[in-house]
C-alpha cells in the first residue's frame, strides 16, 4: 500500500510538471505570439523556471544552515560547482552527485547544536513560499497562466522533495525525526563531504567512521558503514567487507546505500578472483551508472572489470587514462588515493606482463 501511495505522488508531481509546461504556452499564446513562438518561448521560460527553482531550492538550504551554524562548502547546479576554499570560489565541472539538478554542502561549525532538521528542510521551505508568491502575483495581475507555470512547478519539486524514500530531504527529515541519534551520524556524512571538497590529502577515509549501533536504521547510519566496508577493502581485511555489505545489502531500504554496496562487492569480486559474482553485480543498472562517471575510483573498477571479466584490453587501457588523468585532482582521501595508485600500478604490470 505504501508503494501505491509512493508511486500515486511521484505520477501527481509528473502531472504538475507537464500542467507547468502547458501553463507556459498558453500565457505566450495570449500576448499574441505565432504558434512556434508560443511552445518556444512557452517550454524555455518553463525550462528556465525549473533551473531557477532548483538554485533558489538549494539557496534555501544554504540560509537555513547559516542560520543555524553551517559554513558554506560547495554549491552546484548541474555538473558545476563551486567549492569554497580558503574564502574563495572555484568553479569545477564535477558534481558532487551524479543526475542531481543542484546541491548545496554545508560544514557544521558547531555539532552540539542539533538544529539539522531546519537545514535540510530550507527547500521545502523555499517551495513553500515560491507557491505563496506566486498566487499572491496571480492575484495582483490576473495572469494565472505565468503564476500557474511556477506554482505547479513548485508544487512538482515539493512532492519529489518531500517524500521520505531515497535521497530526499523528506527522507533525511523523516529519518531524524524518527531516530534523533542518527544525527552523530549525519555530521559524520557531512564531515567527510566537506573534507573530500576542502582538503582531500590532509585526512584518511578512516578518520571519517565510527562505530555504529547494530540496530541503528537510515541512510545516515548506512552511510558510516559503508565508509567502514570500505576502509576494510583498503586494509585488505575482505571477508569483513564483504559479510558487512552483504548483510547491509539485505536490510536496507534505500537505493543508493543498494548501490553503494553492489559496488563494493563488485570490487571485492575482482580481488578474489571471482568473475562469476563480478559480471552479476557489475549488470545492475545502477553499477553501470557508477562505472560511467569519470574519476579515479570508479575508473579504476572499471578497468579491472573489463581486464579479468570481459577480457578487453582496448577498455581496460582505455578506463586506466581515464584514472590517470583523474588521479591527482581525484576526492580521494588520502588513504583512498594510494590504495588505487597502487592497483593501477598492479594492472600496468600485469598488462605489460600479458598476463
Amino acid at each position: 500500500m505504501k508503494k501505491i501511495g509512493i508511486y500515486l505522488v511521484y505520477v501527481l508531481a509528473v502531472v504538475f510538471i507537464m500542467l507547468a509546461f502547458a501553463c507556459g504556452t498558453i500565457a505566450f499564446a495570449e500576448l499574441g505570439y505565432s504558434a512556434v513562438l508560443v511552445f518556444t518561448f512557452g517550454y524555455a521560460f518553463a525550462l528556465l523556471s525549473m533551473y531557477l527553482i532548483f538554485i533558489l531550492h538549494e539557496l534555501g538550504h544554504a540560509f537555513c544552515g547559516y542560520l543555524t551554524g553551517y559554513r558554506l562548502v560547495a554549491f552546484g547546479l548541474g555538473n558545476f560547482l563551486l567549492t569554497k576554499k580558503s574564502g574563495r570560489l572555484h568553479l569545477s565541472r564535477t558534481a558532487v552527485l551524479k543526475n542531481v539538478g543542484a546541491q548545496y554542502i554545508g560544514l557544521k561549525e558547531d555539532e552540539s547544536d542539533q538544529r539539522i532538521i531546519l537545514m535540510l528542510a530550507g527547500g521545502l521551505i523555499v517551495h513553500l513560499c515560491l507557491i505563496l508568491l506566486a498566487t499572491l502575483f496571480g492575484f495582483l495581475t490576473t495572469n494565472w497562466y505565468f503564476a500557474g507555470t511556477w506554482i505547479y512547478l513548485n508544487l512538482s519539486l515539493l512532492l519529489f522533495n518531500a517524500l521520505p524514500v531515497g535521497i530526499t530531504d523528506g527522507a533525511k527529515i523523516w529519518e531524524l525525526l524518527q531516530h534523533p541519534e542518527n544525527t552523530k551520524y549525519a555530521y559524520m556524512v557531512l564531515r567527510h563531504s566537506a573534507q573530500t571538497l576542502l582538503a582531500p590529502q590532509e585526512y584518511d577515509l578512516k578518520d571519517f567512521t565510527m562505530p555504529v549501533d547494530e540496530d541503528a536504521r537510515g541512510s545516515f547510519a548506512e552511510s558510516i558503514e559503508i565508509l567502514q566496508g570500505v576502509v576494510f577493502i583498503l586494509d585488505d581485511h575482505l571477508e569483513t567487507a564483504k559479510k558487512l555489505f552483504q548483510s547491509l545489502l539485505e536490510r536496507t531500504e534505500h537505493s543508493l546505500s543498494e548501490t553503494s554496496c553492489q559496488l563494493c562487492l563488485l570490487q571485492i569480486a575482482l580481488l578474489e578472483g571471482d568473475n562469476e559474482k563480478a559480471e552479476e553485480y557489475a549488470s545492475n543498472r545502477g553499477v553501470k551508472s557508477f562505472l560511467s562517471l569519470k574519476m579515479a575510483d570508479m575508473q579504476m573498477i572499471q578497468a579491472w572489470y573489463q581486464f579479468k571479466v570481459k577480457n578487453d584490453v582496448a577498455q581496460t587501457r582505455k578506463a586506466m587514462k581515464i584514472a590517470r588523468q583523474k588521479m591527482n585532482s581525484s576526492r580521494m582521501l588520502r588513504d583512498e588515493q594510494c590504495y588505487y595508485e597502487n592497483w593501477l600500478a598492479e594492472l600496468e604490470k600485469a598488462l605489460a606482463e600479458g598476463v
